[in-house]
C-alpha cells in the first residue's frame, strides 16, 4: 500500500455520485466516443470486403468464413486476457494496450498480401475490439455518478452502434469509387479504424486513472491524484478501506456465489447473441426465399438504421426505467421482430421494418447489458469478471448459424419461431432473477459475502 492510512471506500463512492456529470475532459470523452465508433465499424466491415477478397485472391467461401471465424477468437481472447490485465495494472494502461492492438493490427490487415496473413491479422484486430469494449464500458461507469452511469455509457456505446450502421455505406461508397487505388479500395477501409486508434491513444494517455480501481488496491495518494484531476476533492483519511483486500483478484473468483452470478450472465449473454450471430445467415437465406441478392443486402442495410435508434432510445431512458426491466422489454421486442420476419418473409417492406425493430432492439439490448454486466461485481474484479462473462458468452453463441442451419429444415416460420424463443428466455430469466442496479452506487451493490476473507 502507498499510505499507512485507511480510507472508506464508500465515501470515494459519495463524491463521485454526487457529481452533475461525468468528470472528464470533453478530448477524452471524445477520443474513447471515437474509438467506439470505429471499433464497431471493424466489426461489420468484412462482410462487405469478402467479395472483393475471394476475387482478388481467388479463394472460396470457407476460407472467408475460416477469417471470420478468427476474428470472433480474438474477440474472446481480447475479452478475457486484456481484461484481467485492467484489474491488474489499471484501466488506463488496459485501454491504452487496446488502442495499440487494434492500430497495429489494423495496419498489418491493410498490407495483407493473402489470405493467411489477412487471417492471422484479423485475429490481432479481434483481441483489440473485444477488449477496447469491456475496459471502456467498465471506466465509464466507474467515474459517471449512479444517477446517470446508464446514460453516459449508452452514449458511448451508442455511438459504436451508429458505426455498425456507417459501415456499409462507407465501404460500398470506397468499393465503387476507382479513386487512385481501385480495386484495392478494401484497403483503406480495413485501415480506417488503425489511423483512428492511432490518434486517440495520445489522448487516452492524459485521461485519470480510474480512482475506485486505485482505492480497491490501496493506493490512497494516487487515488486522491486521481480526484485532483477530476476535480474531485480527496478523500479524508478515515477507520477502513472496505474494499482494499491483498488477495489476488483471481483467487477472489473461488467463491460459489461470484461464480453462479457469473454463470447467470454468461447465460443471459449467450441468450441474446444466439440470434445475433444466427443472422448473419438471413441475407443469404433471404436469396433462398426468392429475393435477389442486391434486394436481400438493401433488407439489411436500411434496417440496420436501427441499431442508432436503439441507441439513441437507450440513452433516453437509460437511468429512468430500471435497467433488468429495460432488457426484458427490450428482449421481448426482439424476440417479436424474428417472429414478424417469418410471417412477413414475402413482404420486401414488412421484411425491412422488422429488421428495424431487430436490430434497435438488440442496440438496446447490449447497451443496457453492458452497464448492468459491470454493475454488478466488485472494482477489483470488474473487467476480469466482464471480460469473462462477454468472451465466454460470444464463444457460446457462435453456435448461432449451426443452429439456423439445423431447424431450416423445418420451414422459414418455424425457423424464426424457434431463435426468438432465446431472446424470450433472456427475458424472462431477466426479470424474474436479475438485480435492480439503476440508480444505485456500485458501492451499495457489492454483495459482501461474495468477497468475504479476500
Amino acid at each position: 500500500m502507498n499510505s499507512g492510512n485507511y480510507v472508506d471506500s464508500n465515501e470515494l463512492g459519495t463524491k463521485i455520485d454526487a457529481l452533475k456529470r461525468i468528470p472528464l475532459k470533453t478530448s477524452i470523452v471524445v477520443a474513447i466516443s471515437l474509438s467506439i465508433f470505429f471499433t464497431y465499424y471493424d466489426i461489420s466491415n468484412y462482410a462487405y470486403i469478402s467479395p472483393v477478397l475471394k476475387t482478388t485472391w481467388n479463394i472460396g467461401d470457407a476460407q472467408i468464413a475460416y477469417g471470420g471465424t478468427m476474428f470472433v477468437l480474438g474477440y474472446v481472447i481480447g475479452a478475457l486476457c486484456i481484461a484481467i490485465i485492467a484489474d491488474y495494472y489499471g484501466r488506463k494502461p488496459a485501454i491504452i494496450i487496446a488502442g495499440l492492438i487494434l492500430g497495429i493490427s489494423s495496419f498489418l490487415v491493410s498490407i495483407s498480401q493473402d489470405m493467411t496473413q489477412f487471417t492471422i491479422f484479423r485475429l490481432l484486430t479481434g483481441v483489440g475490439i473485444g477488449s477496447e469494449i469491456v475496459i471502456v464500458g467498465t471506466y465509464i461507469g466507474e467515474i459517471s455518478p449512479k444517477a446517470k452511469r446508464g446514460r453516459y455509457t449508452s452514449i458511448i456505446m451508442a455511438l459504436g452502434w451508429v458505426g455498425v450502421a456507417s459501415s456499409g455505406p462507407i465501404s460500398f461508397i470506397l468499393l465503387q469509387t476507382g479513386g487512385l487505388v481501385g480495386m484495392y479500395n478494401w484497403r483503406i477501409i480495413m485501415l480506417i479504424p488503425g489511423v483512428i486508434a492511432f490518434v486517440v491513444v495520445p489522448f487516452r494517455s492524459k485521461m485519470p486513472e480510474s480512482p475506485r480501481w486505485l482505492l480497491s488496491k490501496g493506493k490512497i495518494k494516487d487515488t486522491n491524484k486521481s480526484l485532483q484531476l477530476l476535480g474531485i476533492k480527496p478523500l479524508d483519511p478515515l477507520i477502513k478501506n472496505n474494499l482494499y483486500s491483498r488477495k489476488s483478484s483471481l483467487r477472489q473468483f473461488i467463491n460459489i456465489q461470484l461464480l453462479l452470478k457469473i454463470l447467470f450472465l454468461i447465460c443471459i449473454w449467450f441468450l441474446i447473441l444466439v440470434p445475433v450471430y444466427a443472422s448473419l445467415l438471413l441475407v443469404v437465406e433471404y436469396v433462398n426465399q426468392g429475393y435477389s441478392l442486391a434486394e436481400s443486402i438493401s433488407i439489411n442495410t436500411i434496417g440496420s438504421i436501427g441499431f442508432m435508434a436503439g441507441g439513441l432510445l437507450s440513452i433516453l431512458i437509460a437511468d429512468k426505467l430500471e435497467r433488468k426491466h429495460q432488457f426484458a422489454v427490450a428482449g421481448f421486442v426482439m424476440g417479436i421482430s424474428f417472429i414478424l420476419r417469418g410471417i412477413l418473409i414475402t413482404d420486401y417492406t414488412g421484411l425491412v421494418i422488422a429488421s428495424f425493430l431487430a436490430f434497435a432492439s438488440n442496440a438496446w439490448l447490449v447497451n443496457t447489458l453492458i452497464s448492468y454486466t459491470a454493475e454488478n461485481f466488485a472494482t477489483k474484479i470488474r473487467t476480469s469478471a466482464s471480460g469473462i462473462i462477454e468472451g465466454c458468452s460470444r464463444a457460446l453463441a457462435a453456435t448461432g448459424p449451426i443452429i439456423f442451419v439445423l431447424f431450416r429444415p423445418f420451414g422459414f416460420l418455424n425457423l424464426m419461431i424457434i431463435i426468438s424463443l432465446f431472446s424470450f428466455i433472456a427475458a424472462l430469466l431477466m426479470m424474474l432473477y436479475g438485480r435492480r442496479t439503476s440508480k444505485r452506487s456500485l458501492e451499495e451493490l457489492i454483495n459482501e459475502k461474495e468477497y468475504e476473507n479476500s
